[in-house]
């Protein structure tokens, strides 16, 4: 096992860091060699530093030059080791932003409302390949998947045209009003389903129908009973303005004018959900992350499909899997979402390698927030120094002085560019002294100290 894990670690180095993973079986550990989730989270912080500082600065510039309101999460390997909340929740009422504000999460939400499909799909209740109208045979669209609106290559009209102009009630339409809608008028399609990519909101309202129809709960329900609850994601669920029963927990948006700000008001195409609607806020969003590493509500085989790009009839990819979007940085896969909506700015960035995820929610208007993330990316991404630095002193304690010399032995060997701050190792073993984790800090300190004297002789 350990013999394993060490020439894995050592094969990822010349390829590329990924994080060290120190759930070690606990049979063939001590209990006191293993490391808490608490003092995991404290090393993480302390061999990230100057990752944090960065981090920082950036924070700080931005909410001084573009006066960003919102929270922001950033996980390092997993683990939360930074959260803010900085301006205005209600920028006229000056009412500071609180980390267990609720946020819209505009189209965000279309990751759950994938999840929903993917939930029945393991139920044996859908398959991905049904036509859509199989479950809204009212529609006249009859060569449309599922599969197809996952993606987005379905090719369905957009729905907001219809309501704009044909919705004439005071109260919201919700998901079946706006198919009664397409029933009745028949827009035609914009492509052949499965030709090409085009971004649709009217599929993810198509898909959290089929969820309702299927379910005989509503989309909040459903989600509810199968992943907020059992997650304790207690402050989300979602907000329709045709459901007049469900209370608003979430902040108002605002547009930001060059002079203040304006209250942006519901509009009719606040009724339907699916695409949008999802309200949570940034640690609620992170307990969602660690369920998506832990396969705790989607099994690892639906979400390695869910995380895979599709291709057109033609073979051209199209780069969105199920209610995710997908892309590289620096080699390494991104899963993630952005949500734009009525003043919702929002993002959701998962680095799979590394297991670091950025959080961004903000109900203003100001198109700041992909250059936001851009910058948190350049602030904790040149790292691998004191990943590899973490790494060492994790298996030093968890395995063992000699077992962690001897890795940092082969990853010398197999990738001289590597470096290890063994300094940074002292000053947690400092740490771990102050704590009384004496065993712990004992390995460290031998492990420093056998380096010490290797490079001296």
């Amino acid at each position: 096992m350990r013999l394993l894990v060490k020439l894995a670690l050592v094969l990822l180095l010349v390829v590329g860091f990924s994080a060290y993973d120190s759930r070690i079986s606990s049979a063939t550990l001590n209990t006191s060699e293993i490391l808490t989730e608490e003092e995991n989270l404290n090393l993480c912080k302390l061999f990230s530093a100057e990752k944090l500082a960065r981090l920082d600065s950036v924070i700080e510039n931005f909410n001084t030059k573009y006066r960003f309101n919102g929270n922001i999460l950033v996980a390092l390997n997993g683990y939360n080791v930074y959260e803010r909340s900085i301006g205005y929740a209600d920028p006229i009422r000056k009412v500071e932003a609180k980390p267990e504000m609720v946020y819209q999460l505009a189209s965000v939400s279309k990751q759950f409302t994938a999840t929903a499909i993917m939930l029945l799909k393991s139920d044996g209740r859908i398959d991905f390949d049904d036509l859509l109208v199989k479950y809204i045979p009212e529609l006249p669209y009859n060569n449309v998947t599922i599969r197809h609106l996952l993606h987005h290559v379905g090719g369905l009209p957009n729905y907001m045209y219809l309501t704009d102009k044909y919705w004439k009630q005071e109260i919201a339409p919700d998901n079946e009003d706006v198919i009664e809608l397409m029933a009745k008028y028949k827009l035609p399609a914009f492509f052949k389903p499965g030709t090409r990519y085009d971004y649709s909101n009217t599929g993810y309202v198509m898909l959290a129908t089929v969820v309702e129809r299927i379910s005989g709960l509503s989309l909040n329900e459903f989600l509810q009973r199968r992943v907020f609850r059992p997650l304790g994601m207690n402050s989300t669920y979602i907000y329709t303005t045709a459901d007049t029963s469900i209370k608003r927990n979430h902040l108002d948006g605002f547009r930001a004018l060059r002079y203040g700000y304006a209250r942006i008001m519901d509009t009719r195409n606040n009724g339907p959900v699916g695409d949008k609607g999802v309200c949570s806020t940034v640690e609620d969003m992170f307990k969602w992350d660690k369920a998506l590493y832990s396969g705790s509500v989607i099994n690892q085989e639906l979400l390695d499909e869910a995380f895979s790009p599709a291709e057109t009839v033609y073979g051209k990819e199209v780069p969105y899997g199920y209610g995710f979007r997908i892309r590289d940085y620096n080699g390494s896969k991104v899963i993630y979402h952005n949500g734009l909506w009525e003043g919702a700015r929002t993002n959701f960035h998962r680095y799979l390698d590394s297991r670091n995820t950025i959080i961004v929610l903000n109900n203003t208007s100001t198109r700041i927030n992909h250059e936001l993330v851009r910058q948190i990316e350049m602030a904790i991404g040149d790292g691998q120094e004191s990943d590899i630095t973490e790494m060492l002193a994790k298996m030093a304690i968890e395995e063992g002085v000699d077992q962690a010399l001897e890795l940092y032995q082969e990853i010398c060997d197999s990738n001289p560019a590597a470096k290890v701050d063994f300094n940074k190792i002292a000053l947690v073993a400092d740490y771990l002294l102050k704590e009384g984790k004496t065993e712990k800090a004992e390995k460290l300190e031998k492990l420093c100290s056998i380096k010490n004297e290797a490079e001296r002789n």
